[in-house]
């Protein structure tokens, strides 16, 4: 069965919260377990050499009788909750710090022991001191001089397991610390990844649901981190979807409508032909008309034929350096009866008397050439069209105004689209810019160029950038 992202991640980071709290409680009873055995050595070293100082050479200068030093030893036994033995120079034990203990007086302390105290040296071991206790204890033993001479030693024991009961009562504690940090590390880490997983989990319903040709679907989330963007990035490329979706369909549409008019054309004068309705002296004119309407769809399809191979980087690009300024008088001679017919006034303004441009020329006649097409086409009457170059670091721009009314944002944003036609309320570009601006655009980007149109006062206006001869 598949598991979701929420499972994966809880179990995940759930397996590592046990682990890592289990490590935690296994050195912690490592390191508490050391920590009480050294504190307990330490206190009874202190204890036993003040024990030496104060009652064992108080007791062999004179100062301190037997029965005072049995006293004493009591309380201390209390206090460190150990048993407290005193040994003489041939390691007799002769005083015991409990009433229970007195099982030991007249016991012997080894040899090898003995030895150690009578160099000087402490005893620190754990076990059961040569058999004579039942559970193993901490020893800790300090030797008595007096006038340089070795007098005995004392002996402090400390039961382990008592050591161990104070060592399991503070480490149940942090144990049980442990255990709710856990639990409440588990809370968190359920909201946590409740909080990461169900955003991504929308995103995945959603991207499903866009698979499925709903393109309107939408995310709501506000998380503020990267899940936040990436949803703002997924609405961003529905909406990308479902504008390509509009385009196929309105293309579609265009081109159906493009391809249905000449059609009709021809199947009408064709069939009025054959069945004698138009009459024999008219048939050459509309057969000419016919042989216009074919042209016009070999045009099409051609046109169709070539964005399609542009945009699969089937075209090559061949740069050369060429004279900019010639071609544009040239172009601008070539729609001199358009202009005159319309009335139209032309500006050509050039930044210099002669112009080196590195790229594709035989691209670069198209684009203009469909530009001043379309300028000509869409001036009314006694407009206007201006024609500029300007410098821009290593390029050259050039800009195509004509007069243009009731032209807005969104038409300028659209035109580069194929068989787009313009508002026909409006009375703006009814006939359509078909595929000349898409076959433009791609040529522009094809040679590394860009390509804009921006609105002016009346008047539209397309810019384009040409790199400089090197």
């Amino acid at each position: 069965m598949k598991k979701s992202i929420f499972q994966k991640l809880f179990i995940t980071y759930g397996i590592t919260i046990i682990l890592g709290f289990g490590i935690l409680a296994l050195v912690l009873m490592k390191l508490f377990s050391q920590y009480f055995i050294d504190s307990k050595k330490d206190l009874l070293l202190e204890y036993g050499q003040k024990i030496t100082q104060d009652i064992a050479i108080g007791l062999y200068s004179g100062r301190l009788d037997r029965e005072t030093l049995i006293e004493d030893l009591k309380i201390l036994d209390k206090f460190l909750d150990a048993r407290i033995w005193i040994i003489d120079r041939n390691g007799m034990i002769f005083g015991v710090s409990g009433t229970n203990e007195e099982q030991y007086l007249g016991q012997q302390v080894d040899n090898t022991r003995l030895g150690i105290l009578y160099r000087g040296r402490n005893i620190i071991e754990t076990g059961n001191f040569g058999g004579k206790f039942r559970e193993p204890v901490l020893t800790v033993g300090y030797p008595i001089f007096y006038n340089d001479e070795f007098e005995g030693a004392v002996l402090v024991h400390a039961s382990m397991p008592g050591i161990q009961k104070s060592f399991r009562d503070i480490y149940n504690i942090t144990i049980l610390a442990i255990i709710f940090s856990g639990l409440f590390a588990y809370v968190i880490l359920y909201f946590q990844i409740k909080r990461i997983s169900m955003p991504l989990m929308e995103i995945s319903k959603a991207a499903k649901v866009i698979s499925g040709g709903e393109f309107q679907k939408r995310l709501e989330i506000k998380t503020g981190d990267e899940i936040e963007e990436l949803a703002k990035s997924f609405n961003d490329m529905a909406e990308s979807l479902e504008k390509i979706e509009e385009n196929r369909r309105n293309f579609i549409a265009n081109i159906s409508h493009d391809l249905r008019s000449p059609m009709t054309s021809i199947k009408g004068f064709v069939g009025g032909i054959m069945d004698g309705t138009i009459p024999p002296e008219m048939q050459g004119h509309y057969l000419n008309i016919v042989m216009d309407e074919c042209q016009r769809l070999i045009k099409m399809t051609n046109e169709l034929l070539e964005l399609n191979n542009i945009q699969q980087g089937k075209v090559e690009v061949n740069k050369t350096n060429f004279e900019l300024n010639e071609m544009l008088r040239r172009k601008l001679i070539n729609f001199e009866n358009e202009i005159t017919k319309k009335n139209i006034d032309v500006m050509l303004k050039l930044h210099d008397d002669s112009t080196l441009v590195n790229a594709d020329k035989a691209m670069m006649e198209r684009i203009i050439t469909n530009l001043l097409d379309n300028a000509v086409k869409f001036t009314e009457e006694n407009g206007y069209i201006s024609l500029r170059t300007r410098e821009e670091k290593s390029k050259v721009v050039v800009e195509i105004i004509n007069t243009c009314e009731n032209v807005d944002e969104i038409e300028i944003k659209n035109m580069w689209e194929r068989f787009h036609k313009g508002d026909q309320t409006r009375g703006i570009y009814k006939s359509g810019f078909g595929l000349g601006l898409s076959i433009v655009k791609e040529m522009i980007i094809l040679q590394g160029e860009k390509i804009w149109a921006d609105k002016l006062d009346g008047a539209i206006r397309f810019s384009f950038t040409i790199g400089k001869a090197k």
